[in-house]
């Protein structure tokens, strides 16, 4: 069995949060799986190869995922006193530090659990929606009708949303000590003063960092516009430009898929590059996902999470309409459903010297699509005319079971 570790890669990450305690399981019996030679080390898997050791200028690119590599050789070299290869995407340590978690996030891989352990994964493949600059989001007709009965918030109920997940799925891989991590985490992200945790970002040929970069956990909550409820939601975290789902659940009809094509037109509209789903689904690739390899995804964060370290989730407050002196964070969904990005000036300037001013006034007009396929400025892509299933509300990253 792995050792019980304690995490002690220093003061230089993100220290401060050293009155965070590491819990090793939720109090059951220890799962047996991570025993023996195989969690050790593995014979050959198949993936891109991606250094430990690399940081912003990397050679993974020499790898390829066609060619049986160590896994081991895709865990960065100062992650192995405490993180080994498991089974094929997965590996597992006893620590569920937040510090550890967010320098396992920093590095591409998803963390998910099982009693007793921590089992980050790093895909072969991940489901990627590209937003920015050129967004791939699909929204069918149902979705954006239904979106004006839902109010989309962010940060609002952590603990509500962990429980909405618990109700719809059980812990499938959501247990205590990770929940009580991603809490920590989610805290200091809401916290101004801290805005996230920040994890190292480690030289290429030393154990010592260079630079840090903040990782923010968050809630995303969708509300019955009606009766105030909590209609559905899920948990998330971002490492620079790029937002990961972890889980989500709903409680009513297309509340799920309200929130993600919600959140995915807020994503586009505050800056982020990439939407990472993780494993493949069908309702992701109804989204607009497409696969990406993991040696790809993993340039992308590295890249990201140094250019890119201000991106922040957020919804900006309005006043109150009340007739209070508050602010309201709730917003129509419908909002951010319609939103789209601005037409830049050059393409209204050539649509209205074609005579097309109406049609320049809608990024989805026709002339204006021809201007922007002639001066190759992106666009966002028309709806599809898919409609809600059930299916579409089943929720990202579901990954403890069989992912």
């Amino acid at each position: 069995h792995i050792k019980k570790k304690h995490f002690s890669i220093g003061d230089k990450g993100d220290a401060a949060m050293n009155n965070s305690k590491r819990t090793n399981g939720d109090g059951g019996a220890a799962c047996n799986a991570p025993s023996g030679g195989r969690g050790a080390r593995s014979n050959n898997t198949r993936g891109s190869g991606i250094s430990g050791n690399d940081s912003n200028n990397n050679d993974e690119s020499n790898i390829d995922d066609r060619e049986p590599i160590d896994a081991n050789a895709l865990l960065p070299r100062y992650l192995y006193p405490l993180v080994r290869h498991y089974h094929d995407d997965f590996y597992v340590s006893r620590s569920f530090d937040p510090r550890l978690i967010v320098q396992l996030m920093a590095e591409g891989f998803l963390p998910i659990a099982t009693r007793g352990y921590l089992l980050p994964k790093l895909h072969v493949e991940r489901c990627v929606l590209e937003l920015n600059p050129t967004s791939k989001l699909h929204i069918s007709r149902s979705t954006r009708r239904k979106s004006k009965k839902f109010l989309l918030s962010v940060n609002e109920c952590f603990d509500e949303v962990v429980a909405g997940c618990h109700r719809q799925h059980g812990t499938n891989w959501l247990y205590p000590p990770i929940v009580a991590a991603f809490r920590a985490i989610h805290q200091r992200t809401t916290d101004a003063n801290s805005g996230g945790v920040h994890a190292m970002i480690m030289s290429n040929d030393s154990m010592e960092p260079v630079d840090v970069t903040p990782v923010r956990l968050y809630s995303v909550e969708v509300w019955n516009a009606e009766t105030g409820a909590l209609a559905g939601g899920e948990l998330g975290y971002s490492v620079g430009g790029i937002y990961s789902s972890l889980t989500g659940f709903s409680n009513e009809d297309a509340a799920g898929s309200v929130q993600l094509v919600a959140l995915g037109k807020l994503l586009t509209k505050v800056g982020f590059e990439y939407w990472d789903l993780g494993m493949a689904l069908d309702y992701k690739t109804r989204l607009g996902a497409e696969l990406m390899r993991r040696s790809e995804f993993v340039r992308k964060v590295k890249r990201t999470r140094v250019e890119n370290k201000g991106v922040v989730l957020r919804i900006d407050a309005r006043r109150s309409q009340s007739g209070n002196n508050g602010s309201e964070s709730r917003r129509n969904a419908k909002e951010f459903v319609d939103w789209e990005r601005p037409v830049p000036d050059v393409i209204m300037k050539d649509a209205k010297d074609n005579g097309s001013s109406k049609a320049a006034a809608t990024q989805n007009g026709k002339s204006l699509e021809q201007a922007t396929k002639k001066n190759d400025i992106p666009q966002t892509q028309p709806s599809s005319p898919s409609s809600d299933t059930k299916q579409n509300r089943k929720r990202p990253h579901e990954e403890g079971k069989g992912g």
